[in-house]
C-alpha cells in the first residue's frame, strides 16, 4: 500500500500534472512498531510524527495497549493522493484518517495543512481509532463514541466543541441519538458533519463525568464482549434513554455557560434563551409547589385525590366517590 502511494505520485508527475511543490522522492523512518512513510524533504516532520505517536502510545497503554502489530503512517503532501484515500469523505474537510484493519494512518503533511491546524491532535486522534479497533469489538462501539473518545483523548476542540454545541442547541440543531452515527457516514453537508463531531465529544465528556473515570472505562472496555446499550446498562447502571435524557437536560447549562463565556452571549437569541430558561424553571417550580400544596390540603380534609391516568381513561371517574349516595338525594 505504501509502494502504491509512491507509484501514484510518480505516475502523476510523468503525466505532467505533478502538483506544485510536491515532493516526488519518498523516504521511510522506522522504529519499533512504527514506520513513517514521508516526503524525503520533510525528515524533521517525520521525526516529530514518530515522537508524537510513541508518546501517545505510552499515555494510552494502561487502557488501550497498541500490541505488537505494526503501524504504518503515510504523510501525504499531494492533495489528489490524500483525496484518493479519503474517497468516503468527498466534499468534506478532513486532515487525517485511519484504516485500523490495515494498521494504516494517513495524514496530510504539515505543509499541506492550515497554519493553525493541530497536527499532533490529528495524529493522536487517528491513533485512538486504531487502538479502539485493536482492543474492542468495532461492531459494539457506536461511531459517535468512537469519535468522541478519539477527540477527547487527542485533546482536540474542547472549547470549540462547547461553543458549537451551544449554538446547535439554541438553533435547534441537536442531532437525535438515533441519527448521530449516520451523520458521520452520510452527512447532509459540512455543517452536519462538524455538528456530529462536536456533539459526540460533548456527549462523551458528559457520559465520562456522569459515570466517573473508573466506571466509564469499564463500560468502554466491556465493548469487547457486549453491545454499547447492554454495557451501559449492565456495567454503568444507565439505560440509553437515561443517557440521552440526561444529556439533553444538561444542554441548558452547557448553552448558558458557553454563551456567557463568549461574545455570542450578546446576540439577541442567546439573551432570549437565557431569559426563557429562567422563566421556565421558575414557572415549573411554582406549578409543582402549588400541586403539592393542593394535594396535601385534599388529603388533610379527607377530600378525593384522583390520578391523571384515571381522568384520561374516564373523565367522570373523579366524581364517583363523592356521589355514592346520589340515589338517596
Amino acid at each position: 500500500m505504501l509502494i502504491q502511494a509512491v507509484l501514484f505520485v510518480s505516475v502523476l508527475c510523468s503525466w505532467g500534472v505533478c502538483p506544485a511543490g510536491a515532493d516526488t522522492e519518498r523516504a521511510t523512518l522506522q522504529r519499533g512498531i512504527f514506520t513513517i512513510d514521508y516526503p524525503a524533504s520533510q525528515q524533521g516532520a517525520a521525526e516529530r510524527t514518530l515522537a508524537i505517536l510513541e508518546e501517545a502510545v505510552q499515555e494510552f497503554s494502561p487502557m488501550l495497549p497498541v500490541g505488537d502489530l505494526p503501524v504504518h503512517v503515510l504523510m501525504v503532501d499531494v492533495p489528489e493522493e490524500f483525496d484518493r484515500y479519503a474517497v468516503h469523505f468527498a466534499g468534506l474537510e478532513v486532515s487525517g484518517l485511519a484504516q485500523p484493519g490495515n494498521g494504516l494512518i494517513i495524514v496530510k503533511a504539515p505543509r499541506l495543512r492550515m497554519p493553525d491546524s493541530d497536527y499532533p491532535g490529528t495524529l493522536r486522534h487517528e491513533l485512538v481509532h486504531l487502538l479502539l479497533f485493536r482492543n474492542l469489538n468495532e461492531d459494539y462501539l457506536p461511531q459517535w463514541l468512537n469519535e468522541g473518545l478519539a477527540m477527547s483523548l487527542a485533546n482536540e476542540f474542547y472549547w470549540q466543541a462547547m461553543f458549537a454545541v451551544a449554538r446547535m442547541f439554541i438553533q435547534n440543531r441537536i442531532i437525535p441519538l438515533e441519527r448521530l452515527d449516520e451523520s458521520f457516514y452520510s452527512p447532509s453537508g459540512q455543517m452536519e458533519f462538524n455538528d456530529a463531531y462536536a456533539q459526540s465529544l460533548s456527549m462523551t465528556r458528559y457520559l465520562r463525568n456522569r459515570l466517573g473515570e473508573e466506571v466509564f472505562w469499564r463500560v468502554v472496555l466491556s465493548l469487547r464482549d457486549m453491545p454499547f446499550p447492554q454495557a451501559l446498562q449492565d456495567v454503568g447502571g444507565l439505560s440509553l434513554d437515561d443517557l440521552w435524557t440526561g444529556y439533553r437536560k444538561a444542554l441548558w447549562k452547557y448553552a448558558i455557560f458557553a454563551t456567557m463565556a463568549s461574545g455570542f452571549f450578546f446576540q439577541p437569541a442567546a439573551i432570549l434563551l437565557i431569559i426563557a430558561y429562567i422563566r421556565y424553571r421558575r414557572k415549573t417550580r411554582r406549578i409543582y409547589q402549588r400541586w403539592e400544596a393542593e394535594e396535601a390540603e385534599e388529603k388533610a380534609s379527607g377530600g378525593a385525590v384522583f390520578h391523571w391516568e384515571d381522568v384520561v381513561e374516564d373523565p367522570d371517574a373523579w366524581k364517583r366517590d363523592l356521589y355514592e349516595d346520589e340515589e338517596s338525594w
